[in-house]
Order: structure tokens, then C-alpha cells, then sequence
């Protein structure tokens, strides 16, 4: 079994804020555009009807992870501004 150790590195005030900023909008929105080519890949009857099961609780969950990844990002960039 093992164990993570966090550790907490002050940063004071060495972070680039406007950089960090512009970052994490390069990262959301690129993840914004994955879930919509994965929306739309799920929104496709076609696609739903004749894809293994399997396949398509692996698009499902991949629309949930980039859901959450959008809601952290998001939440990042708030704590920026």
C-alpha cells in the first residue's frame, strides 16, 4: 500500500499571475472544445446505436472527466482574478 505526503511550497510572491491566467484559459479552452467533439460524438443516434456498449461508456465517461476539469479550471482562474 502506498501513501501519498502532500507538501505545501510557499510561493509568495514568485508566480506570474497574468501568465498563470493565460495558461489556464489555453488549457479550458482546449478541454471546452474536447467536450464538445465529445457531445457531439454522444448527441449522434448513429453513433449511440451501433457502438459497443463499452465504447460508449468510455465517450460518456470522458464527457464527465472533462466536465469536472472544466469546473476546476474555471474555479483556478476565479481564484486568480
Amino acid at each position: 500500500m502506498q501513501f501519498l505526503k502532500c507538501f505545501k511550497v510557499p510561493m509568495g510572491g514568485t508566480i506570474d499571475v497574468e501568465e498563470e491566467l493565460k495558461k489556464l484559459q489555453v488549457e479550458l479552452d482546449y478541454t471546452k472544445g474536447f467536450l464538445n467533439s465529445v457531445v457531439k460524438k454522444l448527441s449522434n443516434e448513429r453513433f449511440v446505436s451501433s457502438a459497443p456498449e463499452a465504447v460508449v461508456a468510455i465517450e460518456r465517461a470522458k464527457q464527465a472527466d472533462a466536465e469536472a476539469k472544466i469546473k476546476v479550471l474555471e474555479e483556478q482562474i476565479a481564484s486568480l482574478q
